[in-house]
């Protein structure tokens, strides 16, 4: 023991010096380390580097040793027998192999432009580790002489978009259709592409090589009418530029909120959305849920293409009032591509219901395939046509009819025609059964000598009783009958606003003809 009390090994170092020394031989032996791992990642990646870089000086060597015809990409612009992509295997390590070739425009003083002066290759050979860089190396191909690059056609292709007329980048182009090879392309941040060295199309119009067509490809976006193939086609010949401008459109959608402005909730009765786009190519068509939320993505089986101009809409719902908003679609083009149409109904007062069923008469089982009409009512409603479920059923939510009562009707394809009058009270639902008779159908032709004149038609068989003025002839026709007995009456006055009948006329509806009965 010393005289502090500390025990001391034979050199004379007590352990916590030699515990001290551990230590930093420790450290200087991990940054030694760290040292060497670091020279071996650098020769590591020079390694990398040398061999990508022989794999892209080979790669050249062999396009220098091609005929200037085939130095091109296959399917590419030029197009030509190389690959665009491949692997490579060397000492265990994949090298990707990426080729591009490109025209370059380099005219020559005092000779016509031809965009086609010679072709830049480019080879970009990349490790595939993570320590991996790519190496890029390129050369020129020069054409033998200038006669190989004369006389050749150009197409200058610039896509844009049909509504802001902004070029779209990373678009792919496609020209075909005639006597060169099929081409596609990228387009720059111009939104151009050229296809340059293209053989003249061949001069016959009759002929199928008559012409070069070019078509667009853009993730989102879609071809407008105005640049489909059948309108970017030419016919090129020798040493002509063809400049062509390819417009396209992200499709828009449309979306419907219907709500209860009273409540703010959505409207769960019947509703209908009728949309119609701007001329001049303006098309409508009517869209029927019963959510309150529409989603509209086509109409009349086509895409909604973007306007300027407002498309507008016009709802209707069962019990509600009706509403119209006008909008372009979609006004945040081309950020948004949806427009949203927030519209509010005021429900109407004194309102009920109307079920109606139709069923064949002889059966008594349902007609899925009828529709039914319903019109008139002291609001003089006009026509509202709807198809029944599955079930038969077509259900209507009213004004209350008052004193004038609803006309009914339905019809379906191989039935005659059935119709009644049928009341509307608030707050009730009213059940109405029609029974269409399966036979061949005719019409009737009822005269009374004077215009304005009510007369009826009411069947003996099945469901039909229908009532019209004479018109100003002096008669009134009803259509589409089962063949079979009727009675025929015209009003001889009024008791309030309940007409007078007539004694009755019988009447019978041959089918395929036009019978007429006079009634007075």
């Amino acid at each position: 023991m010393t005289r502090d009390g500390r025990r001391r090994g034979q050199a004379g170092f007590s352990y916590m010096e030699v515990l001290i020394g551990i230590v930093i031989l420790a450290i200087v032996a991990g940054a030694v380390m760290q040292g060497f791992a670091a020279s071996s990642a650098q020769v590591g990646r020079a390694r990398l580097d040398t061999v990508a870089t022989d794999i892209a000086q080979s790669a050249l060597e062999q396009v220098r040793r091609m005929d200037y015809e085939n130095v091109g990409v296959t399917g590419g612009n030029p197009p030509g027998t190389l690959q665009a992509s491949a692997t490579r295997r060397v000492d265990g390590t994949d090298y990707l192999v990426q080729t591009s070739v490109t025209y370059a425009d380099d005219p020559t003083p005092g000779r016509p432009r031809t965009y086609i002066n010679y072709k830049r290759v480019t080879v970009t050979v990349t490790p595939q580790v993570p320590s991996g860089r790519p190496v890029v190396q390129s050369t020129l191909a020069a054409p033998p002489n200038y006669g190989a690059v004369s006389g050749k056609a150009t197409a200058v292709i610039t896509v844009v978009d049909a509504l802001t007329d902004a070029p779209l980048p990373g678009a792919v182009v496609t020209i075909d259709g005639s006597t060169s090879p099929t081409r596609s392309d990228t387009t720059g941040a111009d939104g151009r592409v050229t296809f340059a060295g293209l053989d003249p199309s061949n001069p016959d119009p009759a002929s199928s090589t008559h012409r070069y067509r070019v078509t667009s490809v853009l993730p989102g976006y879609s071809t407008h009418p105005d640049s489909t193939p059948a309108q970017v086609r030419q016919s090129l010949t020798a040493s002509q530029t063809w400049q062509a401008t390819v417009k396209m459109y992200r499709p828009a959608g449309i979306r419907v909120n219907v709500r209860d402005r009273a409540t703010g909730a959505a409207v769960t009765e019947r509703s209908e959305v009728r949309v119609t786009t701007p001329p001049p190519a303006s098309i409508s068509e009517t869209f029927v849920g019963y959510t309150g939320v529409f989603a509209i993505d086509r109409i009349n089986g086509a895409e909604i293409q973007p306007s300027r101009t407002a498309s507008t809409i016009a709802v209707s719902a069962d019990c509600y009032t009706s509403a119209t908003q006008s909008a372009p679609v979609p006004a945040g083009y081309p950020d948004e591509t949806v427009q949203v149409f927030n519209v509010s109904l005021d429900r109407l007062a004194d309102t009920g219901n109307m079920e109606v069923w139709i069923v064949d008469d002889a059966t008594g089982r349902a007609i899925t395939t009828a529709q039914v009409q319903v019109s008139g009512g002291e609001a003089a409603l006009t026509p509202r046509i709807r198809g029944v479920d599955a079930n038969g059923y077509a259900r209507y939510c009213l004004p209350r009819s008052g004193a004038v009562r609803y006309v009914v009707s339905g019809g379906a394809a191989g039935y005659g025609a059935g119709s009644v009058l049928a009341e509307v009270r608030t707050g009730q639902s009213t059940p109405v059964t029609l029974r269409l008779v399966r036979a061949a159908t005719g019409d009737i032709r009822l005269l009374a000598s004077a215009s304005g004149v009510l007369v009826r038609l009411q069947a003996l068989q099945g469901t039909y009783d229908a009532s019209q003025a004479t018109n100003t002839f002096g008669y009134a026709d009803f259509t589409g009958l089962a063949a079979g007995d009727y009675v025929a009456y015209y009003a001889t006055g009024f008791s309030g606003d309940t007409p007078v009948w007539s004694s009755g006329v019988p009447v019978r509806v041959n089918g395929g003809q036009l019978t007429q009965y006079r009634l007075r």
